[in-house]
Order: C-alpha cells, then sequence, then structure tokens
C-alpha cells in the first residue's frame, strides 16, 4: 500500500461526483447570475450552516402539484409525472433542497462500456429505467429556478412522506458533524452557485439510488448506492460530462478547485517522549472570485491552537470534533489571482507507540498471557502521512520542512536536506522538495543507522530499530521453553537471521541500481528507508517504508525481495511517474509489482520462483473473475473487497506488463530489449508528470506499430480470463517434413476476444521451435510445416498469457466427433 493510494481512496470513496445541468440541449450548470443584493452572503461560522443543512425539512407553505416535469442532467433524465413537489427550509438564506412525492421515473445509461459493465455487475443492468415514487433533490445549480419555470410554489398542507424522503438523502450526505460533498458544503460556506447537483430517489422496485454531478471533480457524473463496508457511498458508475468525453486533454480536478496550494512551510518539534508541536503556513492563491472560507484537513488527534493571517491577525476557525476538517475564515473574500498565508500552530498525539509482543499475545487465552515472557519492544510510528500537518486537499506543492528532534532520535523526511546541526541536546534539520510533492511524510523513532555507499546509485541511509528485534528474538526463542517442542519450531521460523539490516540494504542497493539501468535514472540525489512496525510497505519521494517482518522473518520463497523492490520501484511508478487519476493507479502499484518481481527473478536467477509467483497470482485472479472489477476503475474495487483491489491492481497489473513483456520478446534470441526499451520510453516521457493508462497505451502502440485498443479493452477494462484447450496431431508429408495440425478451444470470454498465444514446439532429435498462435473467438486452427517429428507442445509458456491451459487429445476434441 502506498500513500498515493490512501489519498485517491479518500477522495473516490468520500467525495463521489456528479452531474452537469441539462435543459433539452442548453447547458445550465449555475444558475442565473444574481446581483449584489440577491447574492448569498459567506458564512459567519460552519455551525449554523452544517445546522441548517442536517435539519432542513419540507415546507407546508411552499408546495406545488407536479405533472409531467422533466430535469436532465447529462445522462440522467427525471420524469416528475403526477405527485407533489416541497421546497426545504433554506440554508444560509437559500432553497437548495426540493422533494417529490408522486409517480415518476429515472433512466440513466453510461456512455463508456467499462461503466455499463460496472452497473450491471453491481445492480444486474447495465441501464437504470426504474418507475420512482419519491425523490430529493440538494442543488446549488439551476435545479431552483428550472422548477419554479415550470410550476407555482404556494401552501399546500401536510409535508406527509416528503419528510422520510429528505432524511434518507442527508442521511447519505452527513456524518457525524461532517457534510461528505465537499463542493456542497463549500458553495453553503461561501454563499455561492457552483452547479453542485444531487439526487435521492426511491424506486418502485430495488434499493434507493444517488445521482450526483459535482463540477469539482474530474468525472463529474455519478450513480451511486448506499455504502458497503462501513462507508455512507459506494460509487456504481462514474465519468465525465458529454461535452468533455472526446477532449484528449481535459482540465485536471486541481484546476477546478476554488484555490490552490503553492507551499506549505513546517516547522516541527519533539519533546524527550516523542510529544509533537508545530508550526505551518500554508501558502494559497484563489482560483475565482468570492472564496471567504476554506477547508484544510488535519489530524483530528492534532489540536489547533491558534490561527492568523500573514500579518499576524487571528483568524476564525471551526473543527469538527473526531474528523480532520479544520474550516477557516479569511477576514475578507479572496479574489482570483490573490495570494493567502495561513499560520496554524497545533500540537498533540501524531507518534503512536506500540509493541509487537503485546499485539501479538493480546489475543491470547489468559493463561497463555500469563505465562508468556513478554519483552520490551517498543516502536514508533507516524499515526498519519497525510494529515499531520494543516493541508488543502492532495494537490502537489512546494514544501519547507524543519524538525527539533532530541539527539537519541534518528529522523528523516521526504526532500533533499539543506541543513543539520546540534545544539545541546537538539538535532536541527532542514529538508526542502526539489518539485512539488503531494507525498509527505517523515520517519523518527529511536533506531540504528545503516549507510550505503555504491557507485551506481544515490546514497542510501537504512534506519532499523535493532533493539526491538533484539527483543522480538529472545521472545520467539523463548516460546519453545514456555508452551513446548511443538511452539518452539513454530516461533524459531520467526527469529532474525545475520544482519537483516545489511540484507535489506543490499536489495535496497541492488534495486535501485537495477531499476535505474531498466527504466532510467530516479528523481532524487539521495534515499532513505525506515522500519515501520505494520505489515506493509510506503513510500515517499525520497523515502521509504519498509515493513517490520523483511527485516525479522526472511522467507525463501522470494516475496521479502519482491516486496523490498516493490517499495523502491513506486520511485519511479507512483512518484516518478505518477497516475495521473484514480483509475491509473495501476501504474503505480502494478509497476511497482511487476517490478519487483521481474528483480526477484534476475537477482536469485530463480525462474521457477518467478512463474511460481504468477501461477498464484493467477489462480486467485480466475477465482474472483467473475465478481471483482476490472483494472480500469482504480480506487474504486477498494469499496466492496479490499482484496479485489489487491488482485486487480496489483497482481493483475503486474500480470498486464508481463504478457507485453513477453508479447515483444524474441523468441530467436529469447532478448527483451523490446520490451526494456519501451519501458525506458515511457519513463523517460513521464518523468516528474502524471500519465494516464491511455498515455501508456500510446508508447506501446508505438514500439509496438499497431493499435493496442483490443489488448487494453481486454485486459484492464475487462475481467474475462480465457481457458485455452489444445489439442493436436502431426503426419508426415511427401517431402520428408511433418504437418502439425494444432487446435486450440477457447472457453471463459466472449467470443470476439483475441490474444496471441505463443507454442513451444519440442522437436524429434533435440531442438524446439516456437510460434505465436492468435487464438480468436471460441475455436483456432492451423497447420504447421516442420521440419522433423513433434514430439510435445506446450501451450502458453514462460506464463505469457493470463489463461488457464489445459489439453485433450485430438480424438477427444469435440470438434473431431462433429
Amino acid at each position: 500500500m502506498t500513500s498515493f493510494c490512501a489519498r485517491l481512496a479518500v477522495a473516490a470513496l468520500l467525495c463521489p461526483c456528479g452531474l452537469v445541468t441539462l435543459a433539452s440541449a442548453q447547458r445550465l450548470d449555475l444558475p442565473p447570475t444574481p446581483s449584489a443584493r440577491e447574492r448569498p452572503s459567506p458564512a459567519e461560522g460552519y455551525d449554523q450552516v452544517f445546522e441548517a443543512l442536517r435539519t432542513m425539512a419540507p415546507r407546508a407553505d411552499a408546495s406545488a402539484p407536479v405533472r409531467n416535469v422533466s430535469l436532465r442532467r447529462d445522462a440522467i433524465q427525471f420524469q416528475l409525472e403526477d405527485g407533489q413537489l416541497y421546497l426545504a427550509s433554506p440554508v444560509g438564506g437559500r432553497t437548495i433542497a426540493a422533494i417529490f412525492v408522486g409517480r415518476g421515473s429515472v433512466t440513466f445509461t453510461p456512455p463508456l462500456a467499462i461503466e455499463r459493465r460496472e452497473e450491471r455487475r453491481l445492480l444486474g443492468d447495465s441501464v437504470i429505467d426504474s418507475r420512482i415514487t419519491a425523490a430529493a433533490f440538494v442543488f446549488t445549480d439551476s435545479t431552483l429556478s428550472e422548477l419554479k419555470r415550470d410550476v407555482t410554489f404556494g401552501a399546500g398542507g401536510d409535508v406527509g412522506r416528503a419528510t422520510g424522503v429528505l432524511h434518507d438523502a442527508l442521511d447519505r450526505l452527513v456524518e457525524g458533524r461532517d457534510v461528505l460533498q465537499p463542493t456542497l458544503i463549500t458553495a453553503l460556506m461561501n454563499g455561492e452557485a457552483n452547479g453542485f447537483f444531487y439526487a435521492h430517489v426511491k424506486r418502485e422496485h430495488g434499493e434507493d439510488l444517488m445521482f450526483s454531478l459535482d463540477p469539482g471533480d474530474d468525472e463529474p457524473v455519478s450513480l451511486l448506492r448506499g455504502g458497503r463496508e462501513g462507508s455512507k457511498v459506494q460509487i456504481v458508475s462514474e465519468f465525465r460530462r458529454a461535452e468533455d468525453l472526446n477532449d484528449s486533454v481535459p482540465a485536471g480536478a486541481d484546476a477546478r478547485d476554488p484555490l490552490r496550494p503553492d507551499a506549505y512551510r513546517i516547522d516541527a518539534t519533539f519533546a524527550k517522549g516523542l510529544g509533537f508541536a508545530a508550526n505551518a503556513t500554508v501558502r494559497l492563491t484563489a482560483r475565482r472570485d468570492g472564496v471567504r472560507w476554506v477547508r484544510l484537513n488535519l489530524l483530528s488527534a492534532l489540536q489547533v491552537d491558534t490561527v492568523r493571517d500573514e500579518g499576524g491577525s487571528p483568524l476564525t476557525f471551526y473543527r469538527t470534533k473526531k474528523s480532520s476538517a479544520l474550516w477557516v475564515r479569511f477576514d475578507t473574500p479572496a479574489r482570483a489571482g490573490d495570494a493567502r498565508s495561513v499560520y496554524v500552530a497545533y500540537h498533540g498525539d501524531l507518534i503512536g507507540y506500540t509493541s509487537i509482543v503485546e499485539r501479538m499475545t493480546r489475543w491470547w487465552p489468559a493463561w497463555a498471557r500469563g505465562q508468556a515472557p513478554l519483552a520490551p519492544d517498543q516502536w514508533y510510528f507516524v499515526k498519519s502521512s497525510y494529515d499531520w500537518f494543516p493541508r488543502y486537499r492532495q494537490w502537489p506543492a512546494n514544501v519547507d520542512l524543519t524538525f527539533h528532534t532530541p539527539q537519541r532520535y534518528h529522523l528523516a523526511s521526504i526532500g533533499r536536506l539543506a541543513d543539520s546541526r546540534t545544539a545541546g541536546d537538539v538535532v536541527t534539520t532542514h529538508w526542502t522538495t526539489v518539485r512539488p510533492a503531494d507525498q509527505v511524510c517523515f520517519s523518527v523513532g529511536e533506531l540504528s543507522e545503516f549507510k550505503i555507499t555504491d557507485p551506481r546509485i544515490p546514497p542510501v541511509t537504512v534506519h532499523s530499530n535493532d533493539e526491538a528485534h533484539r527483543q522480538l528474538d529472545k521472545f520467539f526463542l523463548s516460546l519453545g521453553d514456555k508452551f513446548g517442542a511443538q511452539m518452539g519450531l513454530w516461533a524459531i521460523r520467526l527469529v532474525s537471521r545475520g544482519s537483516p539490516e545489511q540484507d535489506v540494504g543490499a536489495d535496497l542497493a541492488n534495486s535501485l541500481a537495477f531499476f535505474t539501468r531498466m527504466y532510467g535514472p530516479p528523481l532524487f540525489d539521495r534515499y532513505y528507508a525506515a522500519e515501520i512496525p505494520f505489515g506493509y510497505g510506503q513510500a515517499f519521494p525520497g523515502l521509504i517504508y519498509l515493513p517490520v517482518w523483511t527485516f525479522q522473518a526472511v522467507g525463501d520463497s522470494g516475496y521479502d525481495k519482491i516486496l523490498r523492490a516493490h517499495e523502491v520501484a513506486h520511485q519511479w511508478w507512483g512518484i516518478g511517474v505518477e497516475p495521473a487519476g484514480y483509475r491509473d493507479v495501476w501504474l503505480g502499484e502494478g509497476f511497482a509489482e511487476f517490478s519487483g518481481l521481474w528483480y526477484m527473478q534476475l537477482i536469485l536467477q530463480d525462474n521457477q520462483k518467478f512463474f511460481k509467483h504468477l501461477e498464484h497470482w493467477r489462480r486467485e485472479i480466475r477465482a474472483r473473475r467473475n465478481d471483482a472489477p476490472p483494472i480500469g476503475i482504480g480506487e474504486r474495487a477498494q469499496q466492496l473487497n479490499g482484496r479485489d483491489y489487491t488482485l486487480m491492481t496489483y497482481h493483475k497489473g503486474a500480470w498486464v506488463l508481463q504478457m507485453l513483456r513477453n508479447l515483444m520478446l524474441d523468441f530467436r534470441t529469447m532478448k527483451e530489449d523490446a520490451f526494456s526499451a519501451m519501458m525506458q520510453d515511457f519513463y523517460q516521457e513521464y518523468r516528474g508528470r502524471r500519465a494516464t493508462t491511455r498515455d501508456f497505451q500510446r508508447v506501446v502502440e508505438r514500439h509496438l506499430g499497431l493499435s493496442m485498443d483490443w489488448f487494453f479493452d481486454e485486459w484492464v477494462n475487462g475481467t474475462a480470463i480465457p481457458t485455452y484447450i489444445l489439442s493436436w496431431h502431426a503426419e508426415p508429408t511427401p517431402e520428408h517434413r511433418y504437418a502439425l495440425h494444432i487446435r486450440i478451444r477457447q472457453e471463459d470470454v466472449p467470443t470476439d476476444f483475441v490474444m496471441p498465444a505463443p507454442l513451444r514446439i519440442e522437436l524429434a532429435g533435440g531442438g524446439h521451435a516456437f510460434v505465436r498462435v492468435n487464438v480468436r473467438g471460441p475455436l483456432t486452427e492451423a497447420t504447421l510445416q516442420l521440419p522433423a517429428e513433434p514430439t510435445e507442445l506446450e501451450l502458453n509458456p514462460l506464463e505469457s498469457v493470463l489463461a488457464e491451459v489445459k489439453e485433450e487429445s485430438w480424438e477427444e476434441s469435440p470438434t473431431s466427433r462433429r
């Protein structure tokens, strides 16, 4: 798991995106520009706005009968055929909601095939065409003016069922003291009309659905359902607006934000017990007029002391409880182009403490815990790598960091170490980013330091918790004495071997050198790797987190080498080339997973282990092929099943590169120069930039000289995994050669599924041949002329295609029996 993965998950799960406002063919994103007298004023405080939103209710004095009223929002069509429409109580002095109760319909057809397939996978149909009995609309767009053109509101008596409908809608919009749609609450706080639209629909048959238009999102049109796994909503389908679908260079989502983060300056102090206090300055530039309130994110465990402007004057702020939201009010509204600085002083529990022994024994029976030797292994960790400082969204900015740390602790940070000095017992280090960064973190603790100097790579410093490992070793070695030989045999496998920091350091150095040779030079001139007390790794610009178990208990499967190299590879894939959006996250995780596997294969010179990992992943991917989503929906795969996200993004993503690798392999020489050149080309072209899956496809096509739509449609946007069933027979020819007849049946995929599959042919007397067979449709047949009798055939050697392969005799083939 990596930091950029986490930030995209938050955006995708908590900020479901929305729809364009269209009336007939006319685009009506915003209501008519109000006069200064009509324009709502920015809010004085968060509580008033939130309470008014949370307690909205239908008004009996603002009701209207409805007959055949239409609302169209991009791909969504609402038809309110017969019923009653109620306006809701105002929020911030304006009406932002209306409730319909009666008979009507909603239709929704995603324009993208991948989204229609997702809709079918999750809801059972690729098209929504539903009768509805009620709907609640929440908006800061032209909805109210559109409705008032068609109906006249007045006193209407009992609001009846409308109250429950609006309550259900608000339940999906509000969690605790937070509003889960940032564009909505930002519009309300700033008194602006920003084109937001949201509808909660009750269908005659089936679960409630929600439709949304969020103009601040890269893919504004969304269909949502009630959330699973503890989340309020789940994205079923989302995509760009109709007029933007064919735009090859659309505006990025960051360009739609009202503010742009330019720089962060953080000055942090750690006490002797690693208590934390900091001063942070956030530099922002307004992209449009009228911005009065800004939402920053700061870990809820951290307490805000003061918030001031650049002149030192205090600013009004609001902190929601048990939430990362920190709302700050500028004294005067910012105008487009204005630069504003926000100074935040804060402190609190940022550094966590844990013990692996305590975690392991916590679930033991009481009698076992009483006998267990409790070794005091101590670990410190940063509780949040995302919002440990006040930040505006996830967009990159220049970062300047200063840390004041007791001398007993080692600290490493992202950025270049510009200065380090010691005064008494305090070490002060100053770090600056060499390019805008959106992944900002550090490590700190009582750690040993191991430095690597290698002419092939930039300097590397490894921080490991050697004392904790000594205590863990004592604990594991004592378990046999306490609980018997069987427990001892299990525990001995967890005892560290030799000098694990040197083994880890060797893999860091070798993988840095390998990826430099395969892809090109990394972005940074120094690297730090720090051990964390968890089972996952994480990567930041120039800083790598490695899990405790890759130091403590190393197996012989090659997995540890894959894991270490995976995190190193993020300096190329995920950081060096950053995924442009949530759909493209496999360009980081899948590429890093393949890179780690590739490194393991070559450093160990062990093809058997390499193929074993691919085979394992293939079995798991095939087992979930009918239920898991495609690679192409990216972070959304986590919404229902985190394991599916790992399988598709990491493992299937790695498989996609393995298939391209072998598709470009020269079977005569077994050289993979073409694949290496393609990967280098992609990295060099997008080094230090963001890239999309389409960008990668264009590079692949440039090197192969043909369109690869079919490949990316099948393997990135699709979920089908073929089964090949091979049969063959050979017969001599008059020319003293042999005619080899092959037949490949293809199952479990659409009838137009095509993939070149290599075939290895062993010949009598020694020697072999490779050919590629274009397996297309249910049946592929071919005849090959060979110089000698074939003795054995292997379809899909070298794990070249993500496919299951079976064999049957020529006579058993159903085609032969026809």
